[in-house]
């Protein structure tokens, strides 16, 4: 009869250095997706779609109507959709384990973004948005070192 030694590790510390690498990239971007599309309904009042549409919506979409080419409509239809694309994203990565679906889907749409502020001359928040890419892109060699 073997005898098996029992790992030194407590239960919760145990997996590799990858994998908890992995799971604070994936818990963080997780999060600050979800936040962000949360964040685009929370008013005075607390969540509102009126928050959102009255408030959030025309002061997102100024500097586009004034500084670029975009039409209103297209405009309009992007910042519609962008919370609830983020929060879709944001829990999809959360639940969804060593998926690649979610982070490339959040990193095409941090390249949208960046490209949206590339437009209105907005360098601090292209920097921001790249970092944000390259934890994107971290996360995904992860998952890729992962399957092979």
């Amino acid at each position: 009869m073997s005898q098996q030694t029992p790992e030194a590790r407590p239960f919760g510390l145990r997996g590799s250095a990858r994998d908890w690498a992995f799971f604070l990239l994936a818990a963080f971007l997780g999060a600050r997706l979800l936040v962000a599309g949360m964040g685009k309904f929370n008013g005075p009042q607390g969540l509102s779609f009126a928050h959102f549409y009255g408030q959030v919506m025309p002061a997102l979409s100024q500097p586009f109507l004034e500084k670029t080419f975009l039409p209103a409509w297209l405009l309009k239809l992007y910042l519609g959709m962008l919370p609830y694309v983020e929060i879709l994203i944001g829990a999809a990565i959360l639940v969804g384990g060593r998926n690649r679906v979610p982070l490339g889907l959040a990193g095409l749409l941090f390249l949208s973004l960046a490209g949206g502020q590339m437009l209105i001359g907005g360098h601090t928040t292209v920097a921001d948005l790249a970092i944000h890419l390259a934890l994107t892109v971290l996360a995904l060699l992860l998952v890729e070192e992962e399957n092979k």
